[in-house]
């Protein structure tokens, strides 16, 4: 019966988004945490309203809590990792991204963002092991041996970057 009731909430909540009731439907979210105060789905979209009114600490408590209650949505996660890069928290960031990449191997996103994030703080040993895990995955290709390359250069590894491109000639 709970159960059903969240629902009814939930999906007449979503409705009211779609007619731009934001009001309405913000409450009717709020009345579905009063059914079920760990249900992600709503948390979710409490935390998109929060952040929509640069209400930010509640916005950000509810996504960790969706996030939390929740581990394997991977848009919930994606959603709190982006949020941290915006408040520039690269501990966090890197943490939630570290282990989305593990928890969700068939996605590259996580990877990619990681080489951003470590290439923002020159983590370039932490740079090369990325391109690494995901030349594991969609194989050698230029791109990723001449951004090792790029890399190992400006690390002053010759040896390596020569290395590197020795590999792709030899592939090619």
């Amino acid at each position: 019966e709970q159960q059903r009731r969240y629902d009814y909430c939930f999906l007449e909540a979503a409705r009211l988004k779609i007619q731009k009731d934001y009001a309405s439907a913000f409450d009717l979210l709020q009345h579905c945490l009063t059914i079920n105060p760990n249900a992600s789905s709503a948390l979710y979209e409490l935390a998109q309203y929060y952040m929509y009114l640069k209400q930010i600490p509640q916005g950000q408590a509810a996504l960790e809590k969706a996030v939390e209650n929740d581990p394997d949505n991977y848009w919930y996660s994606q959603g709190l990792a982006n949020l941290y890069q915006q408040q520039n928290d690269a501990e966090k960031s890197t943490r939630l991204w570290e282990s989305m990449s593990v928890l969700f191997p068939d996605k590259l996103d996580p990877l990619y963002a990681l080489l951003d994030m470590y290439n923002r703080q020159e983590a370039y040993d932490k740079v090369i092991a990325t391109l690494n895990r995901i030349e594991n995955k969609m194989g050698k290709s230029e791109q990723l041996s001449m951004e090792k390359f790029r890399i190992y250069l400006q690390m002053k590894d010759n040896k390596n970057a020569f290395r590197e491109i020795e590999s792709l000639v030899a592939e090619y």
